[in-house]
């Protein structure tokens, strides 16, 4: 009766250590930022041409994809996205790699541009109105 007794309880044990760990686990502070992403084109940022603002929280984790937007264009029509002020740039985005990721801190507010940096692409004066502002 007692290897019958204990083994009930190890296997309790077992089925209590399962079951606590199959928990999904919470972790404290806010969720991660969902990554940015942004189709570029010959049509501009996010089909935008002139202006396009995007906006975050100064201390912010920023992550942003640059997504290759030509796909309907008959030719590859690269680009490569640039941040001068804060030193970003990406590489190149086309048919052959078509996302280009940038991670960094969003440091000192202000208002900071990006830009198609590859001047012979189609549409490259579409993709000179980016904006980061940094709030």
């Amino acid at each position: 009766m007692k290897k019958v007794s204990l083994l009930f309880f190890v296997l309790f044990g077992l089925l209590v250590a399962a079951v606590s760990c199959a928990q999904p686990q919470q972790t404290e502070g806010p969720p991660p930022e969902e990554g940015i992403r942004i189709e570029v084109s010959r049509r501009g940022f996010n089909s935008t041409a002139g202006e396009y603002r995007l906006e975050v929280e100064e201390g912010q984790q920023v992550e942003i994809t640059f997504v290759y937007g030509d796909k309907d264009f008959s030719q590859n029509n690269p680009h490569i996205i640039a941040i001068p002020d804060l030193g970003i740039t990406t590489g190149l985005i086309d048919q052959e790699n078509p996302e280009a990721t940038v991670r960094f801190t969003a440091g000192n507010t202000g208002e900071f541009a990006f830009e198609c940096t590859k001047v012979d692409c189609v549409g490259h004066t579409n993709l000179l109105g980016g904006i980061l502002v940094i709030e």
